[in-house]
């Protein structure tokens, strides 16, 4: 009901649109009557002006007769100007409603002169002038109404202001001969105006009538024209006929299809010279009862080729619904299935890897949930999500990124065996249907994660990508069904929750479905809207953990977030900051870090705070407006920019090395120090460092925690101090723990630390006591 009625909707504004179209027409085409040919009646009233002038000359004074035909002519000369004005301009700017209102100006004016005239040179002792008068104006006001009468109300416009003041002097005599020639007057006044009146309708009729004849040729033209090119360019065949069955016409896709040409086609009897009875016998159908169908190999009479096709054909009747001939509409089927074809490849299959798509993986696993509660087995979904996927696509192009992806599908397709079926569901996303296996479902649990493993083996292995090997992982989620009364979407859904988790727990991971996952999620969800909440409500804390030189003073601290939850107390950065990044919320907790740390820098002085580092995620830094951002914080507070340290993960490279540059070179611009946080822990190739304007490297804790018992963690914390001198950074040692790790860091060149072993993160009131403690010390 609701389609119908919006239906009836559009076609009310559609009928709406069309009135007020043609109102405007209608009313365009009065005001181009109005300055169609204005010079001729012009002309005529100067010409008239003239003879009443010569008229009154001998008894009224010369320089009156001559102002007053001056102001007429000079009326009159603006009216032609106009019109001729009009007759320049484009015809959208005619179609402008002020023209109207120009005309109406003028035709005023005018009349208002005549008016004065009949004011001013009557005289009731000069019978001769005063009937010059009388017939001069009632002539120039017939002549207005039949010049003015396309719009309504303009020819009163003109006539009233002309005859009313010589009807007023005629009624103010009170003489019997001038209240005749009053009655006379008013009977030509009342005369003149209904004359107007049925002329304005009959322009306007006429003109509605023109616009309308004019619109209907317009669109019998464009019927004419679509139809001949739909004729014309048609996929189909069409072939006219009359009543007799003789070919009259045809198209080009007819004669291509039939493989003839239209000479020979044309005339051509299909009752009598065609040899196919089904055929015929579909023609006599269309000619007797209205319709007929033939579908087949036809064999062409006049070139012996053989087509699959089929034809409709209608019977064509005149006004008086006698058949008067009939036309066929062909469609060659080879060319039909072809496109059935590449329509339903188009519809189940991804063009770029040729795998079945999402659409036919959800049919074809809602169908197999139903087959698998009829007998009792269990299928299989693995859900692969590549690993790092996005710096393949950013680094080498999307060119390489899209042959990834084919090599992929062809290990997939090798890896499986027939029953099974591996799908592209979007982007790197691949899923992976096992329909039919047995019903012992521990059993086929466990041989699960070892199908897992071994297409986890198969698609590791390096991809050759235009000369470049390239190892790409896939971390993989999986899932039995049916649990229980799961529909398609829950399948997927527990699949996709099992991969996410393997992503969780690192890259090239395995990780099956559990029920309690779902409830993880969830939590997630709870915790993200809880800590909206916090920032909202001011639950956020920050501890601020010192750092030292080589001499144990304090040369600055790093700020780090921490949050009391109303309920579950003290939660951890690890846990919410991972939900954040999830999602843009960083953004405003990093903003709000940011605020609050630009605020203790310009409560302390240098001498007291040196500087203090913060840390930015990559989807902060990465957002549009961060430099301004920070160039407006530390505006707003009025500090130093060197005394901010913004550190950095090096994933910042993963998104883009030359956007990161650009965006650290401005920040260096402004004089903000950078760090590069973590630093070992990441994927990023050490040669970068070379391109980033970097002040100082943090050593991962990971590696300073494993000093003293791994030999390998020890060669690369060396590593890093050597690269670093030489490339003249300074480096923070983080996770300092006891003097041990602190003298093997020190003889080796590292001058600046934070751990524990120093000062374990504190409050703020904590952080300015200890720094107002080292101040007082140094100056004693």
């Amino acid at each position: 009901m609701s389609f119908l009625l919006q239906d009836e909707q559009r076609e009310h504004d559609a009928a709406a649109l069309s009135d007020v179209s043609h109102r405007r027409q209608l009313a365009h085409e009065q005001v181009r009557l109005l300055y169609e040919r204005l010079w001729q009646p012009v002309l005529a009233s100067v010409l008239a002006a003239c003879l009443l002038v010569g008229t009154m000359w001998p008894i009224l004074p010369p320089s009156y007769l001559i102002g007053w035909l001056g102001a007429l002519v000079a009326v009159s000369g603006g009216r032609l100007w106009l019109a001729w004005y009009y007759q320049r301009q484009p015809a959208k700017r005619r179609l402008q409603r002020r023209w109207l209102y120009r005309f109406a100006w003028g035709a005023g004016l005018a009349g208002g002169l005549w008016g004065i005239a009949g004011l001013s040179m009557f005289t009731m002792e000069h019978h001769e002038q005063l009937a010059a008068l009388a017939i001069v104006l009632t002539g120039i006001a017939a002549g207005g109404v039949t010049t003015l009468s396309s719009v309504a109300w303009m020819a009163p416009l003109f006539v009233l202001p002309t005859m009313l003041p010589l009807l007023g002097q005629l009624l103010l005599q009170g003489t019997s001969l001038s209240l005749l020639l009053a009655a006379m007057v008013m009977l030509f006044l009342g005369l003149v105006l209904m004359t107007n009146r049925r002329l304005h309708r009959t322009i306007t009729d006429n003109i509605a009538l023109r616009l309308i004849v004019s619109s209907r040729e317009r669109q019998l033209r464009v019927s004419e024209a679509r139809y001949r090119a739909i004729f014309r360019h048609t996929p189909l065949g069409v072939l006219h006929f009359d009543c007799e069955g003789r070919v009259v016409d045809c198209n080009e896709m007819c004669l291509d299809i039939l493989g003839t040409s239209r000479q020979r086609l044309l005339g051509m009897n299909l009752l009598t010279q065609l040899n196919d009875e089904r055929v015929t016998g579909a023609i006599r159908d269309a000619l007797e009862s209205g319709t007929g169908y033939f579908e087949g190999t036809y064999r062409t009479v006049v070139s012996g080729k053989q087509t699959p096709l089929r034809a409709f054909y209608s019977a064509l009747r005149n006004e008086a619904g006698e058949v008067v001939g009939g036309v066929a509409i062909i469609e060659d089927f080879t060319e039909r299935k072809l496109a059935e074809e590449t329509i339903h490849r188009q519809a189940y299959f991804d063009p770029l890897t040729e795998l079945p798509n999402r659409r036919l993986l959800i049919e074809t696993l809602a169908s197999t949930i139903r087959d698998r509660r009829d007998d009792g087995r269990v299928g299989l979904v693995m859900f692969l999500d590549l690993d790092r996927f996005k710096i393949i696509n950013d680094t080498l192009g999307h060119a390489v990124g899209d042959e990834l992806l084919r090599q992929v599908s062809k290990r997939l397709l090798l890896s499986l065996d027939k029953e099974a079926m591996a799908a592209r569901l979007s982007g790197d996303e691949f899923v992976v249907l096992m329909p039919a296996l047995s019903a012992d479902r521990g059993a086929e649990l466990r041989r699960a994660e070892h199908r897992a493993e071994r297409l986890l083996s198969t698609l590791r292995r390096a991809y050759d990508l235009g000369g470049q090997h390239i190892s790409v992982t896939p971390s993989i989620g999986y899932t039995l069904f049916p649990l229980g009364d799961e529909d398609v979407g829950d399948v997927l859904r527990h699949a996709d929750t099992a991969m996410y988790q393997a992503k969780l727990k690192g890259r090239a991971q395995i990780c099956g479905y559990e029920p309690s996952m779902q409830t993880q999620m969830s939590w997630r969800l709870e915790m993200e809207q809880a800590l909206r909440l916090a920032l909202a409500e001011d639950q956020l804390s920050i501890a601020f953990q010192p750092q030292l030189d080589e001499g144990g003073r304090i040369i600055g601290g790093e700020a780090l977030m921490r949050w009391q939850h109303p309920r579950h107390g003290w939660v951890s950065p690890e846990v919410f900051i991972a939900i954040a990044e999830e999602s843009d919320l960083i953004v405003e907790l990093e903003t709000w870090m940011l605020e609050r740390c630009c605020g203790l820098l310009s409560r302390l002085p240098a001498d007291v705070l040196p500087r203090l580092s913060v840390n930015i995620s990559v989807r902060h830094f990465t957002q549009p407006g961060f430099v301004e951002g920070l160039t407006w914080v530390t505006g707003t507070h009025g500090i130093d920019p060197a005394r901010l340290v913004v550190e950095l993960t090096e994933s910042i490279m993963i998104d883009g090395l030359e956007d990161a540059v650009e965006r650290m070179q401005a920040l260096k611009r402004l004089g903000v120090h950078l760090a590069l946080d973590d630093f070992g822990t990441g994927f990023s190739s050490l040669a970068y460092l070379k391109s980033l304007p970097l002040d100082e490297l943090k050593i991962d804790r990971s590696f300073v925690s494993n000093l003293d018992a791994d030999g390998s963690d020890a060669a690369i914390v060396e590593t890093i101090l050597a690269m670093a001198q030489h490339l003249g950074i300074d480096v923070v040692a983080e996770g300092v723990e006891n003097r041990a790790q602190r003298d093997f860091l020190l003889m080796r060149g590292c001058r600046l630390f934070q751990g524990f072993y120093f000062h374990r993160p504190m409050p703020l009131e904590d952080f300015e006591w200890l720094l107002a403690e080292r101040v007082g010390a140094d100056a004693g």
